[in-house]
């Protein structure tokens, strides 16, 4: 797993024209307290921090604003009071996924199916100042961009293209729960049909 965060620490470390540098931490996180959004929540739940923290366009779409604001309302977990969170990581290209869902054009299992494309792996986001004491620099690595920004890119092209590919050939199950399912029903967290 290190080696993939070192890779992918790469990627990011560079613009297309600029070489960057690439750190490496070790973290403690034996008393911190945690939420693990990919191992004890359900998608809904990432999906509504994912809302609360990040900048989505809406289009001035009725379903997508009654649907943000219900998934906020009812699956947004208390996360404030952590030092860590765990969960799916929030590039571009998986951030897509998520407004997909939002607009109704893809079923929850596919938003789930969709996330693990790319083998993007999960990211850490330290919240505390707990959380931020334990952190140790351990080193650096300078970066080459032109070796690093195209691996970037290559690999969020190619999350998008197994997307595609994914979506092109997936059959519609009309037991998957869309957006609309879940408003109509207002489901909760709780349901199971959501695990």
């Amino acid at each position: 797993r290190f080696l993939l965060y070192r890779k992918l620490a790469k990627e990011w470390a560079c613009t297309e024209n600029l070489e960057g540098y690439a750190n490496q931490y070790q973290l403690d996180m034996r008393n911190l307290s945690i939420l693990n959004l990919t191992n004890d929540y359900h998608m809904l739940n990432w999906l509504a921090i994912l809302l609360e923290n990040r900048s989505f366009e809406l289009n001035n779409d009725e379903l997508m604003v009654q649907a943000k604001q219900y998934i906020l309302d009812t699956f947004l977990p208390d996360y404030r009071n952590y030092d860590v969170i765990i969960g799916y990581r929030a590039d571009d290209s998986y951030f897509q996924f998520a407004k997909d869902f939002i607009q109704g054009t893809i079923s929850l299992k596919t938003l789930g199916e969709a996330m693990r494309l790319g083998k993007l792996d999960e990211q850490i986001i330290l919240k505390s100042e707990k959380a931020f004491q334990t952190i140790k620099f351990v080193g650096y690595e300078k970066v080459d961009h032109k070796a690093y920004f195209s691996r970037r890119v290559q690999r969020d092209n190619k999350a998008r293209s197994e997307y595609r590919t994914y979506l092109k050939n997936k059959k519609f199950d009309k037991n998957d729960i869309y957006i609309i399912d879940i408003l109509r029903e207002e489901m909760k967290n709780d349901d199971q049909r959501l695990q």
